[in-house]
């Protein structure tokens, strides 16, 4: 996603329908990922990636044009997919039990890029909506939107620990999911003599 230029900005301010609908189009491929990522309910993501370009549209007055459009627009979108799922595990009252034994975990670090060369970015995001729902959400806060464990900690409400946990946890799940898939298309791929 390049920069959003002033004048498109302000044409947007100035609720030109153009320009608002260009600037939906230049935000749409970024705010999909975003709600992808954290939306649980599929059929629910294009009223997240709505309502969070309603918030980036009304939120243009105190954007500053000085910096990079596009953090700035992520951050919001990240917020609205946050606030989304917090309504839905309100409205079901879910259970979710934040506070896992986090002994449980043995601390090891797994690190493996290997995963996005031998795999469509589909089957990524496949393995990843297979996490539990709270382990993914952190992970994707964590991992790929950038945040530290202290700012998971305080949008999530919970320990730092606890934050630590999900990602671990992620990272041996989804370790093993690639494990398994790549053991199984070498498999799938025998020569024929």
């Amino acid at each position: 996603m390049v920069g959003v230029d002033a004048t498109l900005i302000n044409l947007c301010l100035k609720k030109d329908e153009r320009a608002l609908y260009k600037l939906y189009r230049h935000c749409y491929p970024m705010m999909k990922g975003i709600a992808l990522r954290y939306v649980f309910d599929r059929e629910r993501v294009g009223e997240v990636v709505n309502s969070g370009y309603l918030k980036i549209v009304q939120g243009l007055e105190k954007y500053d044009q000085n910096q990079p459009f596009r953090p700035w627009a992520t951050t919001i979108m990240v917020r609205v997919a946050l606030d989304y799922v917090r309504s839905v595990m309100r409205n079901f009252s879910r259970h979710v039990d934040l506070y896992e034994d986090i002994s449980q975990v043995n601390g090891q670090n797994y690190a493996s890029n290997d995963a996005e060369l031998a795999f469509e970015a589909d089957e990524l995001l496949s393995m990843l909506f297979e996490l539990p729902d709270q382990t993914r959400m952190v992970f994707n806060l964590f991992a790929i939107e950038g945040y530290s464990h202290k700012e998971i900690s305080k949008m999530l409400d919970i320990s730092d620990g606890t934050s630590k946990w999900h990602v671990s946890k992620a990272r041996v799940l989804l370790q093993d999911k690639v494990k398994s898939k790549m053991t199984k298309k070498s498999s799938d791929y025998e020569p024929s003599h």
